[in-house]
């Protein structure tokens, strides 16, 4: 059988005229992201009915769905369709919405953006996939009905909406971030989701007061982390593409990220390093401390076990993390440590020591 090709946005439409109830699809890590707001205000106008189904939701802390659902309202469904997980739940929410529109049969729709996981809640509910019933008048060949039950069918072809934002682009990845010559837009647009999300994620992630979701928020995490251009003017740039590298990476995200959960242990004996501090006359700046470091040839050599750990040395205290995957990631965690045991930082820098990445801060306990 030869199927004719059919644009996108024709088949989007297809569904939305031809079914009762529409399976708008989210990502569950990002419903934001994935959601498109013109055309839930299109489906709504033709008196369809929407249910959101976010799938890949074993994947989000359930106490971060709720807030999403809080966001979406009561026609939300949690769904892990690669599990099988959800599926009653969301076909009673499916013969729900007909009885509220006071239908006993009816047709349902499944429209979503790229990788969102549509063909595979159309597969979980149907299971083998046996019940095709048909094509219908007025459907391109290989769009088909799937009978859900007796009297409600499933259109087997899922409506893929395309993504024409071109920050969302950016975010999402579908355009290649060092090719982007002015991340900051998409780079704002992550931080004022999340910000709207929740207002405490940012200053828990970042370390920093955020109070409005601005270029000078952007300025002060470049400051925070010490991406300075020469004259000392802080690189947006470079500040701009590591937030939206991180948000692709997960790191930053809708909620606070559990580190533990990768199973790493870390030792806290620092001894190797700051052995070799004991004579050094500049113990109270970071950056030439590490300078120092970095003519030890045993430090050189990649460490199989990351190391965090403080220790007083000469009335200051030396936080230092040592052999994290990146620098970003021994200076979250000399913050993490500061912040826990109540230590004025006031000198810090992350640099390489051979293979491995390191970053010191150095201060002393705030008294009480």
């Amino acid at each position: 059988m030869k199927f004719k090709k059919v644009p996108v946005k024709k088949i989007v439409n297809k569904i939305i005229d031809e079914c009762d109830v529409i399976l708008l699809v989210l990502d569950a890590r990002d419903p934001e992201m994935t959601r498109n707001k013109e055309l839930e205000k299109k489906i709504k106008s033709q008196g369809k009915k929407i249910i959101y189904v976010l799938n890949k939701a074993d994947l989000v802390p359930k106490e971060i769905l709720n807030k999403w659902k809080n966001v979406f309202g009561e026609n939300t469904v949690f769904i892990s369709a690669k599990r099988r997980l959800g599926t009653k739940i969301l076909r009673d929410k499916i013969k729900d919405a007909l009885r509220e529109m006071g239908k006993k049969e009816g047709k349902i729709g499944i429209v979503g953006y790229p990788n969102v996981g549509k063909s595979s809640i159309i597969n979980a509910l149907t299971g083998k996939r046996k019940a095709i019933t048909g094509n219908i008048a007025g459907l391109t060949k290989g769009e088909q009905w799937i009978n859900l039950t007796k009297n409600i069918k499933l259109m087997d072809t899922p409506g893929v909406i395309e993504m024409k934002d071109e920050d969302d682009l950016v975010i999402s990845g579908a355009l290649r971030l060092e090719k982007v010559e002015n991340p900051i837009p998409p780079a704002l647009k992550v931080l004022d989701r999340i910000h709207k999300f929740d207002s405490s994620i940012l200053e828990e992630y970042f370390g920093i007061p955020c109070k409005t979701i601005d270029e000078n928020f952007l300025k002060d995490i470049g400051i925070s982390r010490n991406y300075l251009k020469k004259g000392g003017d802080v690189d947006l740039i470079r500040t701009a593409r590591t937030i939206i590298k991180e948000y692709q990476e997960g790191k930053l995200n809708y909620y606070k990220v559990d580190l533990k959960k990768y199973g790493q242990k870390r030792s806290k004996d620092i001894s190797m390093i700051t052995k070799h501090l004991k004579n050094f006359p500049f113990i109270e700046d970071a950056k030439m401390v590490i300078t120092h470091l970095k003519d030890i040839e045993d430090l050189r050599k990649k460490i199989k076990k990351p190391i965090l750990g403080m220790e007083e040395m000469d009335d200051n205290i030396l936080i230092i993390s040592f052999g994290e995957k990146t620098k970003d990631a021994c200076r979250k965690k000399v913050e993490e440590i500061c912040k826990e045991e109540n230590i004025d930082i006031f000198s810090k820098f992350g640099d390489k020591i051979g293979a491995n990445n390191i970053y010191i801060a150095i201060g002393r306990k705030i008294k009480k």
